[in-house]
């Protein structure tokens, strides 16, 4: 099944929506892509009500499937990590590629979320939202990724917004 909402409505949907699975989400009308893994509406949901610039307001086209007679709930995930990184090409050096967004976007694979991709004039940019993971180690190891291969990247605070507390610079542009 399709639908297509503008994202207050996406928002308001998913919460509403019981057994079903998102199979995928879409900017209609936009240059950029948007990819995730995570299928769970709720989870979809708390992903889009974080507060960054690169989720547009929309539309969004959803194609989801309607399972039948599904009662698992959804774990609380209530916080999502952002990153941003890129792949561009230097002009004077032809075929040099600078930037980690191969090795992120290959990394965030391991991890619920959603993406929105833009191929602009100079090469790729990803902005990310990543769910954070329960167990400590793996809270670490997607730390270390997002320090390694982002631009910037920032861990939420309880502030619900991004600061000087909680922004951070990446190596993503030496990857």
């Amino acid at each position: 099944m399709e639908l297509q909402l503008q994202k207050n409505e996406l928002i308001a949907w998913l919460k509403t929506l019981a057994g079903a699975t998102i199979l995928s989400i879409s900017l209609v009308g936009q240059f950029a892509e948007l990819k995730t893994n995570i299928s769970s509406p709720s989870r979809l949901a708390m992903a889009f009500e974080q507060k960054v610039d690169f989720l547009d307001d929309g539309p969004y086209l959803v194609k989801y499937d309607q399972n039948q007679g599904s009662d698992e709930q959804d774990p609380p995930y209530t916080t999502f990590a952002m990153a941003m990184t890129f792949k561009a090409q230097l002009a004077n050096h032809p075929g040099k590629l600078i930037g980690g967004y191969d090795a992120l976007t290959s990394a965030a694979s391991d991890y619920e979320y959603l993406a929105r991709i833009s191929n602009e004039s100079y090469g790729l940019v990803g902005n990310i939202l990543i769910s954070l993971p329960q167990e400590p180690n793996e809270l670490a190891s997607l730390q270390k990724v997002l320090a390694a291969n982002s631009v910037v990247y920032a861990f939420p605070d309880g502030t619900g917004t991004l600061n000087i507390g909680n922004v951070k610079m990446g190596n993503g542009i030496h990857s």
